[in-house]
């Protein structure tokens, strides 16, 4: 699991979602998988599923829209479904990428992927964190890459 999965994994988790992570999918016949997804994050309350994508890859836009569509957000909602065991009601699917802090052009990529680029992920995880004093309300020492976030938003200037 590389660094965006680890921290895309402890920021759901910690925000109250069961998490898998690195989930194997349509079993080929000869052996093998031909799906692999990053994390899967499930709100039992909402019924909420978000699958999280993440790459920090230096590609194109365009390479990297291609290869979402076409190898990372191929499953059904019904396959979601069946894969978790349970109905959802909410399916949200988001590719974390981009070492940037804004896309010149608008990113249509339909089948309700959203993009969120990775430094506004990011600041939206230190900003929650800023709020939380890390004396009082320190983030549980499972969670350690975002327990290393609140110590330097909390202590450094």
């Amino acid at each position: 699991m590389n660094y965006l999965e680890a921290l895309a994994a402890e920021w759901y988790e910690y925000s109250g979602y069961f998490v898998r992570t690195n989930v194997r999918t349509r079993k080929r016949a000869k052996g093998g998988w031909d799906v692999e997804l990053d994390v899967l994050a499930y709100l039992p309350a909402r019924k909420e599923l978000v699958h999280i994508e993440t790459s920090g890859d230096a590609d194109s836009w365009n390479q990297r829209r291609q290869r979402m569509l076409t190898k990372k957000f191929v499953l059904s909602k019904q396959e979601y479904e069946d894969l978790l065991g349970c109905q959802i009601d909410h399916l949200r699917r988001i590719a974390l990428l981009g070492w940037t802090r804004s896309i010149k052009e608008v990113q249509h990529w339909g089948e309700g992927i959203e993009v969120e680029l990775i430094p506004s992920f990011l600041q939206r995880i230190a900003d929650t964190l800023k709020e939380r004093d890390p004396m009082k309300q320190a983030v549980p020492e499972g969670y350690p890459i975002l327990r290393s976030m609140q110590m330097m938003v909390g202590f450094c200037d």
